[in-house]
């Protein structure tokens, strides 16, 4: 009978194998890292930002567009200072352009919400008890198109 193999999760193996050991840990380095360098950013450039390594005392910062790269560049002693102030102590940074893989999260599309007349029959009634005014005149139009008069 043979034995079967012991199986290990793969936060395991990641953890274990030297090579991937390495690897998580300069990941979550740079996430940290990340993290420190939005917070000292405005939100709209923060989101197009990712530290991508951290070698040599050099920080290195991919931006998702030229005039988010160009602005990081201009506010490189400002926000070398302040990684520093949180523990991270770079010698230079260094900005590049990196288009692809740095678009914010994706918008979600919405949807004219369709009401059926169960749900849209509060309004109806609404519309029928309101004293004269925009307010009635709005809703009594809305009630004519929702039932198709």
């Amino acid at each position: 009978m043979t034995a079967v193999p012991k199986q290990r999760t793969l936060a395991r193996v990641l953890e274990t194998d030297a090579q991937f050991a390495d690897w998580t840990a300069r990941h979550r380095r740079e996430a940290a890292l990340t993290r420190s360098l939005r917070a000292h950013l405005p939100r709209p450039i923060a989101e197009r930002v990712r530290v991508t390594d951290t070698r040599d005392g050099i920080l290195e910062i991919a931006a998702g567009a030229g005039a988010i790269a160009a602005t990081l560049r201009q506010r490189a002693p400002e926000l070398r200072a302040a990684l520093a102030r949180n523990g991270f102590e770079f010698a230079e940074v260094r900005v590049r352009v990196q288009v692809a893989g740095m678009a914010a999260a994706p918008t979600r599309k919405s949807f004219a919400r369709r009401w059926d007349s169960r749900s849209a029959a509060p309004l109806f009634k609404l519309a029928d008890n309101l004293a004269e005014g925009p307010l009635k005149t709005a809703l009594m139009q809305w009630s004519r198109r929702a039932r198709g008069r």
